[in-house]
């Protein structure tokens, strides 16, 4: 029988690096559920960016926590006039995102190389 996964394998992690003068980008990593709200503040200032991108590649959990975040962000960001694309959601973040109605709400791109080339050509 299989040993259980490490959860030090799947922990939540986030970093983000501001691109070119006006795009924030988000990379999230790992299990997002309750244990990763710190991981999930997304605290950096909107008010001089023009879209931020959540790079959601590594991400190997997504629970409504993660969700929340999210739409926590979107708010703040549309109170700026600032847009929130997602990057590479794996399968079961768009699945969340498609049974909770809110994948309208976020433009999403297969890779983060795409949704920055889309906002470098605007």
């Amino acid at each position: 029988m299989d040993d259980p996964p490490d959860r030090e394998e799947h922990a939540a992690g986030c970093s983000k690096e501001l691109v070119g003068d006006d795009v924030l980008v988000y990379r999230l990593t790992g299990d997002l559920d309750m244990g990763a709200r710190d991981a999930l503040a997304f605290d950096a200032p909107l008010d001089a960016l023009r879209a931020v991108v959540v790079d959601l590649a590594d991400v190997t959990f997504f629970d409504s926590t993660a969700l929340n975040a999210l739409l926590r962000l979107r708010a703040a960001a549309t109170e700026h006039q600032v847009t929130v694309h997602l990057a590479a959601p794996p399968a079961n973040t768009a699945r969340v995102l498609e049974i909770t109605d809110t994948a309208p709400l976020f433009p999403r791109h297969p890779s983060l190389a795409s949704a920055l080339k889309s906002l470098v050509a605007d």
